[in-house]
């Protein structure tokens, strides 16, 4: 059998087993594995796979190569929800599974409408990888407000190590990095369906030297601004920070008899770092399990006040938050100043949804027990930038979920901020890949906003970012823990992509319909070029 046939996906099998070794190479490019060149590769055999089913006229096997893809790369990203929902939902196996099985297909919805448009899509067309890659940035988009949202390890986030790839964020959000994954992805595969087939190289040869281009000043643009950064970063005055990671399990955490040993844990760790002379200290997500602001936990409220007079610097600390006359419980972050106590504080608006409030909770009752601890929490309704007065610092404060929303987080930085908190409590997740995944978003938010990050975390991991999203100061997984380094304030000013938010996103929406609508007139154009 010639070697060009020996290279068809033209049989079932062989179509499924190309849709999960791309599965494979996406599990294996995001955290905890982190090969992050593979993702450049990753969707180069399920895209083969499909053009050759839609080529074989078969809508049927089309559909399934497209859900064994999309379901299994879904499971990749989240399989993590199962040990969640068991351990801390009280949900059996069985409902373990299918708990997992739905957030997976939610998650696989998009690479499923991708996959099934791509393989709609004439290869022979040299703005096809153009189409595919704005396509997928569409569909991300989508995915980050539809349905609540949940842009969870979006393809771009599997660069956050690739430093100079990820600078052009400050223009286009992450979404900017996946357009450029995407696109290189679809001219591979296109480059190798022309060599199999011997088909016209003028169209694979303009899509190359398109994704070249890109991908060379992209990586251009990085180096150059990653060294400015630097240069600007030893101009402006360091602020040293100390972040304390309690540690506290999940399974505990909400236990009233526990409140003074909470506090005990931080006060110990607070004071272990007192001899390194911290200027600003942070405290995770809900370190406090009680009503900070409440006289009804005064006994409790009072040691932290005075943990703040005996830092002698201020302290951002997690706690329950509420207002007189209402009855909302929020997740808030509170500043304490040393003589002023409380002058600050800021409430999670965007919830998690079956963690902090149960959406339809009759449909969803099963569930109950993920939200049992503290029950449905209100979310804010007001964002808050809190000056350190005397630091020339404003904190912008994002808790947990929330860092996962490019457009949420770039409005704090648009306020004024000119560093970024993310507290957060992935104790949730354990020891899984999720915490080292959730940590990795916070790097494009970095990026995007040429802000640096200190992140804050019960369990880890905790450590700091800078504006171009080098990573230092980390802590171990499930360890009471400190961790101190400077943190240079941005002093650069908003980003493009502060001042303007997803610009580049919406552009693809339209690109994607535009490259539709062209691909049909320029591919006759090649071909009737190509003939002549």
């Amino acid at each position: 059998m010639p070697l060009s046939q020996r290279l068809h996906a033209s049989s079932p099998i062989a179509g499924y087993g190309l849709a999960l070794c791309s599965a494979l190479f996406i599990f294996l490019s995001i955290p905890k594995v982190d090969w992050w060149p593979l993702a450049w590769i990753a969707f180069v055999p399920v895209m083969i796979a499909l053009h050759d089913a839609g080529r074989s006229g078969s809508l049927t096997r089309v559909v399934l190569i497209a859900l064994a893809f999309a379901f299994v790369s879904g499971v990749a990203k989240v399989y993590w929800i199962m040990e969640t929902v068991m351990n801390y939902g009280g949900l059996n196996l069985a409902l373990g599974l299918v708990s997992m099985a739905g957030v997976a297909a939610v998650v696989g919805l998009y690479a499923f409408l991708f996959g099934i448009l791509v393989a709609r899509t004439s290869w022979k067309s040299p703005l096809f990888p153009l189409f595919a890659a704005a396509l997928w940035t569409a569909l991300e988009y989508i995915q980050t407000y539809l349905f609540t949202g949940f842009p969870w390890e979006l393809l771009g986030y599997s660069q956050h190590q690739a430093l100079p790839v990820i600078q052009i964020a400050q223009y286009t959000g992450v979404y900017g990095v996946s357009f450029l994954v995407m696109l290189l992805n679809a001219t591979m595969a296109m480059v190798f369906i022309a060599l199999r087939e011997r088909t016209s190289w003028r169209a694979p040869v303009f899509a190359m030297s398109l994704s070249c281009f890109a991908l060379i000043s992209t990586t251009g643009y990085g180096w150059w601004s990653i060294s400015q950064a630097r240069i600007l970063e030893r101009m402006t005055p360091p602020v040293k920070v100390a972040v304390v990671q309690g540690s506290k399990e999940q399974g505990e955490k909400w236990s009233e008899s526990l409140y003074q040993r909470t506090v005990d844990v931080y006060r110990d760790l607070t004071r272990s770092v007192l001899p390194q002379d911290p200027e600003f200290i942070v405290f995770p997500e809900t370190a406090m399990t009680f009503w900070l602001e409440s006289p009804v936990f005064e006994e409790y409220t009072e040691q932290v006040h005075a943990l703040t007079e005996e830092a002698g610097v201020p302290v951002l600390t997690g706690a329950l938050g509420y207002r007189p006359g209402e009855t909302g419980t929020y997740n808030s972050a509170f500043l304490l100043l040393p003589e002023r106590g409380i002058v600050s504080s800021y409430s999670k608006m965007h919830l998690v949804p079956f963690g902090e409030y149960l959406p339809f909770p009759s449909l969803f009752s099963f569930l109950s027990g993920l939200t049992g601890a503290i029950g449905d929490l209100t979310p804010g309704d007001e964002l808050t930038v809190m000056p350190l007065t005397g630091y020339d610092m404003h904190i912008g404060t994002v808790i947990c979920y929330e860092s996962i929303f490019p457009d949420l987080v770039r409005r704090f930085p648009l306020d004024g901020a000119n560093v970024l908190v993310v507290m957060t409590n992935d104790a949730w997740f354990g020891t899984t890949s999720a915490p080292a995944q959730h940590f990795s978003m916070a790097v494009l938010r970095a990026v995007e906003n040429g802000t640096p990050i200190i992140r804050a975390a019960n369990t880890g991991i905790s450590g700091f970012i800078s504006s171009t999203g080098a990573v230092y100061g980390t802590t171990p997984m499930m360890v009471a823990t400190t961790t101190v380094a400077n943190v240079h304030p941005n002093r650069n000013g908003p980003t493009f992509y502060t001042r303007y938010g997803d610009v580049f996103a919406l552009f693809c929406c339209v690109l994607a319909v535009v490259a539709a609508a062209l691909a049909g007139s320029i591919t006759s154009r090649f071909r009737g070029s190509a003939s002549s």
